[in-house]
């Protein structure tokens, strides 16, 4: 089995032999992750992995942490690695640049809901020009509560309008469940009438429950 080079994976381990649930693991982590990374991937194979297979494998995950890819991320939270968070932690408290803050806190969060990803949101929150766009902003979603819906209209009041846009654009999504495909300006609803709806209730339980909806479609994807 031919894996990538980034990766540290000893020569006996990638040499095999494997079994079919082993072997499929190998190659969607350290051969081609795209399909893991996109949220395509099909992970009930990894309920066959015997018990030697998952220490093995978890240990692949976690001295592959530094590396730093989604995908291995993604790993700690699939293999339900609990000794991964210490590591995770060190990673996080050696951490400056914040993006990757929020991709190490997201992966303790996935784990065990670890706080420091709500910290970190919120160091976010107040940075310019706002780093909510693409990845970062589907990652307010993992709240998965009342918290992910006020913390996307707090993000409303952005200055930069391209996280203003896409924010609002979610929002829409979340509310129609569609993508609304129109300029910000034309969406159904405008900045204003998420502020004025944010403390009606059937608003707030009709959104957690898009969010759920969005978030289980979505298991890995981001």
């Amino acid at each position: 089995m031919r894996l990538l080079d980034s990766y540290d994976i000893p020569e006996a381990v990638a040499a095999g032999p494997h079994s079919p649930a082993f072997a499929k693991f190998l190659w969607n982590w350290f051969g081609n992750p795209m399909a893991l990374s996109r949220g395509e991937l099909d992970l009930t194979f990894l309920n066959d992995l015997t018990q030697d297979e998952l220490s093995l494998a978890r240990d692949l995950i976690r001295r592959n942490l530094p590396v730093r890819h989604t995908n291995i991320f993604q790993g700690v939270e699939a293999l339900h690695d609990e000794e991964a968070a210490p590591i995770l932690r060190q990673m996080l408290s050696e951490e400056t640049e914040l993006t990757w803050r929020l991709t190490i806190s997201g992966a303790l969060w996935r784990l065990n809901r670890d706080p420091l990803f709500i910290k970190c949101l919120e160091e976010a929150k107040s940075v310019r020009p706002s780093i909510f766009q693409g990845v970062h902003l589907w990652q307010v979603l993992w709240l998965d509560d009342e918290r992910a819906v006020d913390f996307l209209i707090d993000l409303l009041d952005q200055r930069d309008w391209p996280a203003q846009s896409m924010t609002l654009g979610l929002l829409n999504q979340l509310e129609l469940g569609r993508p609304t495909g129109m300029p910000a300006g034309k969406m159904p609803h405008q900045p204003s009438d998420y502020r004025k709806l944010r403390a009606d209730p059937a608003f707030r339980a009709h959104m957690v429950a898009a969010i759920h909806k969005l978030n289980a479609e979505r298991k890995f994807g981001v």
